[in-house]
């Protein structure tokens, strides 16, 4: 695995284009996810849909237990296991599963019966968000497939 993240740790710092575009990604569509969030909540509020509290209910839910898986695991994070340099600083341990990953999917999943359009447009966030913090050094697969897992499981509950 070490030789996985080496690998494709040099060959990202090789193009500062590709490394620049990951770093934003990393950066800003965290962001995005969290916009989009509110003003759904926002809009189901006002429009007195009753697909409010699902919309509010299994985002915390899934947010919550992650939360609490991760500092019962404590996984670390590949640069903390392995002698790699990630692209971006983050703190220690807390790695399994992705808490950007769970929270991501489950937003966007919540955004689907709302509003196709943003739905999948919030999915398409969360999976380039989630592979970037793979490719950034953060998280292993692992951490995000059993994210986006969890975050299926709260959405179909």
């Amino acid at each position: 695995m070490e030789t996985f993240y080496r690998t494709m740790l040099a060959y990202i710092r090789q193009f500062p284009l590709l490394e620049k575009t990951i770093l934003l990604i990393t950066k800003f569509f965290p962001l995005i996810t969290f916009m989009i969030y509110p003003c759904v909540c926002l809009y189901l509020l006002w429009s007195g849909n009753p697909l409010l509290i699902e919309t509010i209910w299994k985002p915390l839910a899934a947010f919550s237990v992650v939360t609490l898986f991760r500092k019962i695991v404590n996984r670390p994070r590949p640069y903390d296991a392995m002698n790699i340099q990630p692209l971006i600083g983050h703190k220690h341990g807390e790695s399994f599963p992705s808490r950007h990953t769970v929270s991501a999917f489950i937003i966007a999943l919540v955004c689907l019966p709302v509003n196709l359009y943003l739905g999948v447009f919030a999915l398409i966030v969360a999976s380039m968000m989630s592979l970037c913090r793979i490719l950034a050094g953060v998280h292993y697969i692992s951490d995000v497939l059993v994210s986006v897992i969890i975050a299926l499981l709260f959405y179909f509950i």
